[in-house]
């Protein structure tokens, strides 16, 4: 099942020209893993890049980036039934699976679950975990947030949005919760009280956030033209993406550890890299279409000089990086 793919080039040998007119970065992958055999329904890669979750509607299996013959493990039957959303976290120590209906904790080393919750009536729309695994955040179809400490085994649901929760975000302590919705707004958030921070109001739905690792920048992109980043000291713009593009949507987005780079990956093969500052373009790639689909479904970066990513076709690539530092 396992093929290598093995794509070494002269990684700088091509440039783009983007918006700000500065050179973007780009190139070929260098290299690519296979797995899957089958279009993948699910993929989450852990903050350091270092493993892969990939979900294929038989299985649920997670992978060392060096993996090229074989899964660390696979969770299958009815514990890899319907799983639509995956996710890591930061320490490597746990990940999570999700049908929609509830949501599953697993131990990475053992492999054993550890924990499964849901809220009666209400479709997890999104999800996310704190870096050391103690909190979990839900956003329903309801426009409801839910918030689950692990140790204490308790389920807390506030009433945040009118409607749809679309994307949730959680910073690494777990302490902020930045969630956006079809009501046209964002909102950051305190996990331990429900008490709103700020409210980022937007011209049409919001279908994407992010927030940093420490907690004091996100991003958010709506339906239609705001892709704005947020100083979350002060509720106020940094910048908005240097693009002219309309109607464009990210999968999933990561902070670099300094707050100076966003990486997305987007529905139609694209990865790119933007700069906080100014929202300039700084670099952009092109993942491989296998199977037809190729949606890059996570991102992550791989030490100072790398990113990985994980496409729909079950693809994990790796793509070098231009000479913008990365502080980890």
């Amino acid at each position: 099942m396992i093929k290598v793919i093995t794509l070494i080039s002269a990684i700088s040998a091509l440039s783009l020209l983007g918006c700000s007119q500065q050179e973007v970065h780009t190139g070929k992958s260098l290299s690519a893993l296979s797995h899957s055999d089958n279009i993948i329904t699910a993929s989450a890669l852990s903050q350091d890049g270092q493993f892969n979750l990939v979900a294929d509607g038989k299985t649920v299996c997670l992978w060392g980036n060096q993996q090229a013959k074989s899964a660390l493990h696979c969770l299958k039957g009815d514990s890899a039934q319907f799983i639509e959303l995956l996710d890591i976290s930061e320490n490597n120590q746990f990940y999570l699976t999700s049908n929609q209906m509830t949501v599953r904790l697993y131990s990475i080393q053992s492999s054993q679950q550890l924990g499964e919750w849901g809220v009666e009536g209400h479709i997890i729309n999104e999800m996310d975990i704190s870096a050391n695994g103690d909190k979990i955040l839900l956003g329903f179809r309801s426009g409801e947030a839910s918030v689950i400490d692990v140790k204490r085994n308790k389920v807390t649901t506030f009433e945040k949005h009118r409607l749809d929760i679309n994307s949730v975000s959680l910073s690494d302590d777990g302490a902020l919760a930045f969630t956006g919705s079809s009501d046209k707004k964002a909102m950051l958030w305190q996990t331990g009280s429900g008490k709103n921070i700020h409210e980022f109001k937007h011209a049409s739905r919001v279908n994407h956030v992010s927030i940093s690792a420490d907690g004091k920048i996100g991003f958010t992109l709506d339906a239609i033209k705001d892709r704005t980043f947020w100083d979350f000291s002060t509720g106020k713009s940094i910048a908005e993406l240097d693009t002219n593009l309309r109607f464009f949507e990210f999968n999933h987005s990561r902070f670099s550890a300094d707050n100076s780079l966003l990486l997305t990956g987007s529905p139609k093969q694209v990865i790119k890299l933007w700069r906080v500052a100014d929202g300039a373009l700084v670099a952009e790639w092109q993942s491989e279409m296998t199977k037809g689909r190729s949606s890059v479904l996570s991102v992550a970066y791989d030490g100072k000089d790398k990113v990985v990513t994980s496409n729909s076709d079950g693809l994990f690539e790796q793509w070098q990086l231009p000479n913008t530092q990365v502080k980890n």
